[in-house]
């Protein structure tokens, strides 16, 4: 697939961070838009001499190794080499878990600790990745439970989980995890206040709890305090906080055990935003529920849904990602973006870009 920014590449992936969205292409390379962790280098930075692309411009991100795999967090992304290395790059206040300083803004650097990785994911000073028989590492900050094992560590260096599940897919929200495994099923670990965990309480536990959701589950995603996950027959269920319509329920202020969302098709994706919601129907098209401030749902105004509602304009999607406070999805015709665009994050679009749009150079 070409996009505009990007005439003539293969575009695999997609990924939305804070402020910042990631694409990566086919041969292994990255580029970027927004703010840390897109590979620009922030103004201010003495120690970087470097001209700056304008803010809108998509960035190149130089990686050493050909990457197959992304993820994006709050001014911080990883990467997976080829030879199952992690990479970061990016900036946070917090650190990455233990090093306070040595993270580069632009040049992905590789993450000592894990070896062999398949999959990684990043939150809110939060990270994890599976590695290649599917046992679950942790690092960052360690607040309820949030990192899955015990440690003293306040911001931990990278740990495994001590827990026999092995893991396919990881989802993190703030200061949650969630980790479906390769029969299907859902653990969750971590803060609780909203009934984020599903587990049908409020209780935050420090070890990976299974969720009795008694279905086969295909992938799942994490907003800040709501979760998501898509059955192997299509349907969507949520849970944790509805207080801006997340759930896609009226009647709720959150709720602690799943339940179903009401889709005019069966899904094949979920995405999860601050406290907003999107599912990628089987058609292609493209779903969207929640929080609206900023336009991240897509559907032409600023007002808040409970529930869902196609989003215009979209058609053909393949995949979705959604950032804090906006949200990218890769369509037949290239890359669309829409929401908070205040880092440029979705490029060349209006600071708050209520309809889908390209992301142009």
């Amino acid at each position: 697939m070409k996009t505009p920014a990007n005439e003539g590449h293969i575009v695999a992936s997609i990924r939305c961070g804070r402020d910042h969205t990631l694409a990566l292409l086919a041969d292994g390379k990255v580029f970027g838009w927004g703010g840390d962790g897109s590979g620009r280098i922030p103004p201010g930075s003495p120690e970087y001499c470097s001209t700056l692309q304008a803010p809108t411009r998509a960035v190149e991100v130089i990686v050493r190794d050909p990457l197959v795999a992304i993820a994006a967090g709050h001014g911080v992304s990883l990467g997976i080499t080829q030879s199952g290395q992690v990479v970061v790059w990016g900036a946070t206040a917090a650190g990455m878990g233990g090093r306070l300083s040595s993270v580069a803004p632009a040049t992905p650097q590789p993450l000592a600790g894990i070896e062999d990785v398949l999959a990684i994911a990043a939150g809110e000073f939060l990270f994890g990745a599976i590695d290649a028989v599917g046992q679950i590492h942790t690092w960052g900050l360690n607040i309820e439970g949030a990192l899955g094992r015990p440690t003293a560590h306040l911001n931990a260096m990278p740990g495994r989980v001590a827990t026999d599940l092995r893991a396919s897919q990881l989802a993190l929200g703030k200061g949650f995890m969630l980790a479906l495994t390769s029969k299907g099923r859902v653990h969750a670990w971590g803060s609780n206040a909203a009934g984020q965990l599903g587990t049908g309480d409020l209780t935050s536990i420090a070890i990976p709890q299974p969720l009795p959701l008694g279905t086969t589950i295909r992938s799942i995603a994490a907003g800040a305090t709501h979760s998501l996950a898509v059955t192997t027959a299509g349907e969507v269920l949520a849970w944790g906080s509805n207080h801006h319509g997340q759930l896609a329920r009226g009647d709720l202020g959150y709720s602690a055990a799943p339940v179903p969302v009401q889709l005019p098709e069966r899904a094949r994706a979920v995405a999860a935003g601050m406290h907003f919601s999107l599912a990628l129907g089987q058609s292609g098209q493209v779903y969207a529920w929640g929080w609206n401030g900023h336009g991240q749902l897509g559907l032409g105004d600023t007002d808040d849904r409970h529930t869902a509602m196609r989003v215009p304009d979209l058609d053909e999607v393949r995949s979705i990602a959604a950032g804090e406070t906006h949200a990218v999805a890769l369509a037949s015709r290239g890359l669309v973006g829409w929401g908070n665009n205040a880092s440029g994050q979705i490029g060349n679009a209006d600071r708050r870009q209520v309809r889908p749009t390209y992301l142009l150079p």
